[in-house]
């Protein structure tokens, strides 16, 4: 061990220093690609699931609000005066003979035709509905439309659901139909029972059909590539698939995939090698399906094999580029070092007036002057430009953080990105816009104060876009009085409070919250009020958040201390931040801001 420290004692510092770098360098690239491939490979999986869970959050919103109107338009149609008159004139006739009847009935040719008409209102190319089969109650199929009603006599039989007293629709499993011109195919019956408005005797029953397909059409446009999906019943079928052959078999027979019965949504991976897939579903709760989406994993990481291609050229370009500018970088270092050094050496002895010679515009050259000024006044001056750098520092840093924004940007461009992918091109034209304005007016060509006018625009833009992410989460409304708008206001004050009031307020509560901004002049000063019906705060946090010492940022409370502290330090302790809040209630922000115009020209 002695031997190697002489060893090393005894190497140059040009070559300790080219030495190092080379090791530096190396070890640097390789611990670097280690963490690349790990990291890339995990980011790229965390993506494709977050994008196929929204795909599967959008599947089964879409597949909800076709359900839905399947459902309306049994009830409009079960509600139909016509209809109605025309099953009851059947039921009066063979129940109570003696009653009094409308004037028109099944067995009269026009209302057949009337009821063909109404019927057509509701079916292709109209609506989502293939066709419409109607049973009497007197167990008498009605051929009105497309559908072979002699097939739907022999599926549901005679007096199907007559003494069925829920009123609701009921939809089947998945089943084969035969339609009049176009032979059998997969559909879905959604039936109704018709009950009479006047009576409340039930006078028939309604069955609407859906094709398996246009249930299937809503997941198969911009599905991922390689990916499939799959719509699963409770016992375990496939109702819907894009591979029509593998509809009406057990999931996990004809799948291999294996998905959890706790009726939870969840997502996993599964399989190993090539086989390996990424598996996320989605409980639809109305009907008791499961949508399943499985995407091949060696899809999702194929971005990472040009990844890694990548990383071993710029790492080999690297190290060449560090063997040549290593050597070069040590010599230049070096040899000025050892002039200043030898310098010092004499300062020590004694000799107070020797100064360095060496002039030069690089580091050592600086270092040079600033150690000759050392011997002169370097006291003074250092104390009074540390005390300088400080403060400057310490401002430029918090209005560079308020600036620049990494996460929101990645954020806005990952939402812009995803609504072009569910072909919401208007929406996403718009969130860029709205990013655009927020980035043009929060650089300002470098001025720190702007008008509140432009403050509340900016502040706008930011709440437009968080709003297209977290729509469930929240809404907010902006009353600002005109006559405060060309006052002045420290740039990007409003904007961290509300993004705490988003991330910490809205988002911890379990339903809705709204956010309000509200700003009036109130004698000689400007009240601005940001107030949220989020999660709150105890007493104790609001006290922290305002203390003189340091909080924890994860409660958000280091942006709200900064904005106030900003505020306090261009236009005295008067004024800054008043923080009101209850917790699970409602949190409430006021900024007080001195009447001063806005002197500045206007930022276009």
């Amino acid at each position: 061990m002695k031997g190697f420290s002489n060893y090393i004692g005894g190497i140059s510092i040009k070559n300790k220093i080219f030495i190092s770098n080379i090791l530096i360098i190396v070890v640097f690239i390789s611990t670097q690609s280690i963490f690349a491939n790990t990291i890339s490979q995990k980011a790229i999986i965390d993506k494709a699931t977050n994008n196929s869970s929204r795909e599967l959050v959008l599947i089964k919103n879409n597949l909800q609000t076709l359900l839905s109107s399947i459902e309306d338009y049994s009830k409009i149609l079960a509600s139909d005066y016509r209809l109605q008159n025309a099953l009851y004139y059947d039921y009066l006739l063979n129940n109570e003979p003696n009653a009094i009847k409308p004037v028109e009935g099944l067995n009269n040719l026009s209302m057949n035709k009337t009821l063909s008409e109404t019927i057509s209102n509701i079916v292709e190319p109209n609506t989502k509905i293939k066709a419409v089969s109607i049973l009497t109650s007197n167990q008498h199929w009605v051929d009105v439309g497309f559908a072979d009603n002699a097939y739907a006599a022999r599926l549901f039989g005679y007096g199907y659901g007559a003494d069925d007293r829920t009123y609701l629709p009921i939809w089947t499993g998945l089943i084969k139909f035969r339609f009049l011109y176009e032979g059998d195919d997969n559909v879905f019956a959604v039936s109704k029972t018709v009950i009479h408005k006047d009576t409340g005797k039930t006078i028939g029953r309604i069955f609407l059909y859906v094709k398996e397909t246009t249930i299937a059409s809503i997941y198969e446009e911009g599905k991922n590539k390689g990916g499939e999906f799959y719509i699963v019943d409770a016992d375990g079928r496939i109702i819907s698939a894009q591979n029509k052959a593998m509809l009406y078999r057990d999931f996990k027979e004809a799948a291999s995939i294996s998905i959890p019965d706790d009726g939870k949504d969840a997502s996993f991976t599964q399989g190993s090698g090539s086989r390996e897939m990424l598996i996320l579903t989605h409980r639809f709760e109305p009907l008791q399906w499961t949508i399943v989406s499985a995407i091949p994993m060696n899809e999702i990481t194929s971005e990472r094999k040009e990844i890694n291609q990548l990383i071993i050229g710029i790492g080999a370009a690297c190290l060449l580029l560090a063997l040549m500018v290593s050597f070069q970088l040590s010599r230049s270092i070096t040899r000025p070092i050892f002039r200043l050094a030898k310098t010092m050496r004499e300062i020590r002895s004694g000799k107070m007036q020797v100064r360095s010679s060496y002039q030069s515009t690089d580091e050592i050259g600086y270092l040079s002057e600033g150690f000759n000024n050392l011997m002169d006044r370097i006291e003074a001056l250092m104390a009074e430009n540390v005390e300088k750098q400080r403060t400057k520092a310490e401002i430029e840093f918090k209005l560079l953080q308020s600036q620049v924004k990494p996460h929101f940007l990645y954020n806005t461009v990952e939402t812009i990105i995803s609504l072009i992918k569910l072909g919401l091109g208007k929406q996403a034209i718009t969130a860029a816009q709205y990013m655009a304005n927020f980035y043009k007016i929060s650089l300002s060509k470098g001025y720190d104060i702007i008008s509140i006018g432009e403050e509340m625009r900016l502040t706008e833009s930011y709440l437009e876009i968080q709003q297209l992410r977290y729509v469930e989460y929240m809404a907010y409304t902006m009353d600002i009085d005109d006559e405060i708008l060309t006052y002045s206001i420290p740039k990007l004050t409003l904007q961290p409070i509300v993004e705490n009031a988003i991330y910490h307020g809205l988002k911890l509560k379990q339903e809705k919250g709204i956010i309000r901004v509200t700003g009036r002049r109130s004698g000689n000063h400007i009240e601005i009020e940001i107030y949220d019906n989020g999660a709150g705060m105890h007493k104790d946090q609001t006290k922290a958040i305002m203390a003189e010492s340091g909080v924890s940022s994860e409660g958000g409370g280091f942006g709200i201390r900064s904005v106030s502290n900003r505020i306090r330090m261009l236009y005295g302790d008067r004024y800054g931040l008043q923080v009101e809040s209850e917790y699970g209630v409602y949190t409430k922000i006021i900024i007080l801001l001195p009447l001063r115009p806005q002197e500045l020209p206007p930022h276009s």
